[in-house]
């Protein structure tokens, strides 16, 4: 790839220096564990060079000596600049609504962990941006097109090794140094482990058997997924302005990458590589170059045959196992509901744990079982990121700015127009199923960067176009904006009764005793199976022992017990103030009650809890009784006529000793923890009324200068 680096004076030019350390080190920088800091660097880098950079006639002289000063050029901006400025104050805004608790989600206070990962995302938007002003700022003599789509395109032969490293060797992994030297309670961090511990592929049983899906150089499958069917867009543009013998290589180097890409199972990279070859296909048929598209599918399809063909069983099996999209669907689900019900405008700044797991409050990942956690919710899809992170408004902007790329690229006059337009299209398609925040967003930056440097000088009149006009609109607009947002927030506040006392929650532990089947007979059920005698199975779990707590008649119970100590209760009410939890594989369930003191959520909850276990005792009484009369019902049905008869009636017998014999204990409180308050929506409703009059104001100032621009217009 390095051939389409042009260098002056035999030498690369700074500009082509800053993306190759960037891109063809990152195999370095991974083994390193530097991958996920140097990007950022790199841009930092790029803004420190955009901020120095003094270019253009002497316009001003100083000194003594009246030495001249060269002005600095002015700023180009590339187009969606505006919403995309909205979207990161939205990002920014979100550490005011970190310590907010969202619906479905672990609750907790603003910690150290949270704002780590809130930080890390920032400045990889802010990085993305950075790097994206810079490539439009820099001409096109000192960073040619070809040389960026060589530098960029080259991850996917570093994206092809990686991935048969992974198929070879999937258990290989290895302490980086800058693991080696991290504290260890930073070092064992989940997320920073993932960042800084590098493996070659993640051993999953997708297929009902252990399968290696690659994913070197990078932290996680979908990442390299990502990478990889982005990066064959860039290698074939490429390729397209080389000779002969480029093409055939990069030809060669793509049949060789499917066959990771098939291995790695992921029907993300799948489709976007198949919207990759249509829009090839579109593409050849439109520039009438039919001939050479069906020679090259006879010449694919040959080799396809001999390296591909015990490939298509892998992918009929895979595509007839589709159990993640369920756990997928209700991740989004999840995620959509909480962020409608619980910050809607603004989000909740980060992601957030789920409480338990979509099959049972006590579920969880396990060591034996990382899948049976689930995900924390505003992953697995960039879009959900962003809805859960900024809320729908962040969702509105994000998308506009995709929207204003798209809409300067779609016709695919040139070379950067159609990388741009099929890049943008295969994002659309991972936003939601990947979280494309880092090397997958900066590509597509660079994709947008390369079109708006092209176009430079050809956008429609009254477009914002440099970094001047942005700053007068903003000067002219900041008086009117700042009064907006100031209003409401203001506003957003007084709505929520800043004043009111905040709710009080107390936490009750409760160690239940749950056997493994107290109201079956398992060592008769084997036997009757061939017998006439009915089989009876039922299990009790935390979940089944939460709808009991909530039931009817616990709360009815509970609201009487607490009589005068809580006036005006109700069963609604006291519903609505119950949080239900477990501790994951565990029997302990944490009932969690609201109250506005602290007195009285302890009450509740203890309440609560006493005429559960009341409830729950009855039940297991009424549960006994029945069971023995059953057992010595289907008794007087054996008739003792032969050998297994008297095997069967000794194990009846035996099994209604055992009901008998069972402990009457069926829970107890184990803790009851400090009550805490409970954060309430203040930050949430002041940050979106400040949203909102941002908006307003973005949108008045947009709505003035179109005006002005038609006035301007028609006076000509």
């Amino acid at each position: 790839m390095s051939s389409g680096v042009v260098q002056q004076g035999g030498r690369w030019t700074a500009p082509t220096r800053l993306l190759a350390v960037l891109f063809l080190g990152y195999p370095l920088w991974w083994v390193l564990g530097l991958a996920a800091v140097v990007p950022i660097a790199v841009a930092a880098a790029a803004a420190l060079r955009l901020h120095g950079r003094r270019l253009g006639p002497a316009t001003q002289v100083r000194g003594p000596l009246r030495l001249p000063r060269p002005s600095r050029q002015e700023l180009d901006l590339p187009p969606g600049a505006v919403p995309w400025l909205l979207f990161l104050l939205c990002v920014a805004g979100g550490v005011l609504v970190l310590g907010t608790d969202a619906p479905g989600a672990v609750p907790g206070g603003f910690g150290s962990g949270r704002l780590l990962v809130f930080g890390y995302r920032l400045a990889w938007y802010l990085a993305c941006t950075a790097l994206l002003l810079w490539l439009v700022n820099t001409s096109r003599s000192r960073l040619p097109d070809r040389t960026v789509h060589g530098i960029v395109g080259s991850l996917c032969l570093v994206a092809t090794v990686g991935g048969l490293i992974g198929m070879a060797w999937p258990h290989l992994a290895f302490t980086s140094p800058v693991e080696a030297v991290l504290p260890h309670g930073l070092r064992s961090n989940a997320f920073v482990g993932s960042l800084v511990h590098p493996e070659v592929a993640d051993v999953q049983q997708v297929l009902g058997r252990a399968e290696a899906r690659p994913k070197a150089p990078f932290a996680f499958t979908n990442t390299w997924g990502s990478v990889l069917a982005l990066s064959t867009v860039y290698v074939v543009a490429w390729a397209g302005g080389r000779g002969r013998a480029a093409r055939v290589g990069v030809a060669a180097l793509l049949l060789v990458a499917l066959v990771p890409a098939v291995h790695s199972l992921n029907r993300g990279l799948w489709a976007c590589l198949l919207l990759g070859a249509l829009a090839g296909t579109a593409l050849a048929l439109r520039r009438g170059r039919g001939r050479h598209l069906l020679v090259g599918a006879v010449v694919v399809g040959l080799v396809g045959l001999v390296l591909l063909g015990p490939l298509v069983s892998i992918v009929g099996e895979r595509l007839a196992h589709q159990h993640s999209n369920e756990r997928r669907g209700s991740l989004a689900a999840t995620t959509i509901s909480s962020v409608t019900s619980g910050s809607p405008i603004i989000g909740f700044g980060s992601t957030r744990d789920v409480q338990g797991s979509f099959a049972s409050i006590a579920g969880g990942s396990r060591p034996d079982c990382p899948a049976c956690g689930v995900p924390p919710l505003g992953t697995q899809g960039h879009l959900w990121l962003v809805l859960f992170s900024q809320g729908w408004l962040g969702v509105a902007l994000f998308l506009s700015t995709l929207a204003c790329a798209l809409a300067r690229c779609w016709r695919c006059r040139t070379t950067n127009e159609t990388l741009a337009t099929v890049v943008l299209a295969m994002f659309a398609v991972q936003l939601f199923v990947y979280d494309t925040l880092g090397l997958p967003l900066l590509m597509v930056a660079i994709a947008v960067g390369l079109v708006a440097r092209e176009q430079r000088g050809s956008r429609p009149l009254g477009a914002l176009r440099t970094g001047r006009q942005l700053r007068e609109r903003l000067r002219t607009a900041a008086p009117a904006t700042v009064a907006l947002v100031a209003l409401g927030a203001a506003g957003a506040a007084v709505a929520a009764h800043p004043a009111a006392p905040r709710d009080q929650a107390t936490r009750v532990h409760v160690a239940l005793t749950l056997p493994p089947d107290p109201y079956s007979v398992p060592a008769v059920t084997d036997l009757v199976e061939s017998r006439t005698l009915p089989r009876r199975e039922l299990r009790m779990t935390l979940d089944t022992e939460a709808a009991l707590l909530l039931s009817e008649r616990t709360l009815s119970n509970a609201a009487a017990t607490l009589g005068t100590q809580d006036p005006g209760v109700t069963v609604p009410l006291l519903r609505d103030s119950i949080g239900l939890a477990a501790e994951p594989h565990t029997q302990i369930l944490l009932v969690t009650a609201r109250a506005g003191s602290a007195a009285a959520s302890r009450a509740r909850a203890l309440a609560v809890v006493d005429s559960y276990l009341a409830t729950r005792r009855s039940y297991v009484s009424e549960r006994r009784n029945d069971l023995l009369a059953r057992l010595r019902q289907d008794l007087r049905r054996v008739l003792p006529w032969d050998q297994s008869s008297q095997v069967l009636i000794g194990r009846l017998t035996s099994a209604d000793a055992r009901v008998r014999a069972t402990p009457d204990d069926v829970g107890r409180v184990v803790a009851v923890d400090p009550a805490r308050t409970v954060p309430g929506d203040l930050a949430v409703r002041t940050t979106s009324g400040a949203a909102l009059g941002l908006l307003v104001g973005a949108g008045l100032t947009a709505v003035r200068r179109r005006r002005t621009h038609a006035y301007e217009g028609g006076s000509r």
